[in-house]
């Protein structure tokens, strides 16, 4: 089962099924293959007052960063994430689709220093990416209770019970070598666990946990975007960043 949206509005996916056991005179059966249930919530907030919000905004004057130094500024809003997955090969990943944009649309990517080549973030309108002030790299912190004060600095680290660092990808992400860069693990938001902390091992792959300082399988999301090297006038976003419920 594979559920998509855009990220506009707050949602809720809610599925339950039970399967019941089948018992005879000589063999007892309980199969739970597909029992439990599916539920997940993704809800937009206000930091400034914790009301529902439809997009995610910069307004804060901190971000119209004209300097050619990184700036790290939260949004205006945060989500709260609570997931409760009880049936089986649950996972919930959130990434961006910005090659296929309208307004936002990513064409030419960004190089990292590896040589890899996102396209990940705000786009600048009009301008279809590239590597002169194209992108706006965004982030995430995904934290166990709520922090209106919270700030992140660009650097990932290592996930903790307390915090979690990460970088949006985009399904077109590439490698330097212009082979596909789309790691759908690092995606990974939610599964049986709830909300994904981490962490990533050497090669890459995902051992789901989540955090046990973490109430009721909630986990609060904030958004960070990297300023710097903006004009006045200047307009940047994205209007694909997916949330994909997965049955896997």
């Amino acid at each position: 089962m594979k559920k998509l949206f855009v990220l506009a509005v707050a949602m809720l996916i809610s599925s339950v099924a039970f399967a019941a056991a089948g018992i005879t005179r000589y063999t007892g059966i309980a199969s739970f293959e597909n029992s439990g249930e599916a539920l997940f919530s993704f809800q937009l907030k206000n930091v400034s007052n914790n009301q529902s919000a439809d997009q995610i905004e910069w307004t804060s004057p901190t971000a119209f960063n004209t300097t050619a130094t990184d700036r790290w500024v939260r949004a205006d809003q945060y989500a709260v994430v609570a997931a409760t997955f009880t049936k089986a090969g649950v996972n919930v990943y959130m990434y961006q689709t910005n090659g296929n944009s309208t307004e936002y649309k990513a064409v030419e990517p960004r190089v990292n220093g590896d040589g890899t080549k996102p396209i990940s973030g705000l786009v600048r309108k009009g301008s279809n990416g590239g590597a002169s002030r194209g992108y706006v790299p965004l982030a995430y912190s995904f934290v166990p209770t709520k922090n209106a004060s919270i700030t992140f600095d660009g650097t990932e680290g290592l996930p903790t019970d307390d915090r979690a660092n990460r970088f949006f990808v985009d399904s077109g992400d590439k490698k330097a070598d212009g082979s596909a860069n789309f790691n759908k693990n690092y995606a990974l938001i939610a599964s049986t666990c709830g909300p994904v902390f981490g962490p990533f091992d050497a090669n890459g792959n995902l051992a789901p946990w989540c955090s046990q300082t973490a109430t009721d399988n909630t986990a609060y999301m904030y958004f960070f975007g990297n300023f710097h090297d903006i004009v006045g006038g200047d307009i940047f976003g994205t209007d694909q960043i997916v949330i994909e419920q997965v049955g896997e």
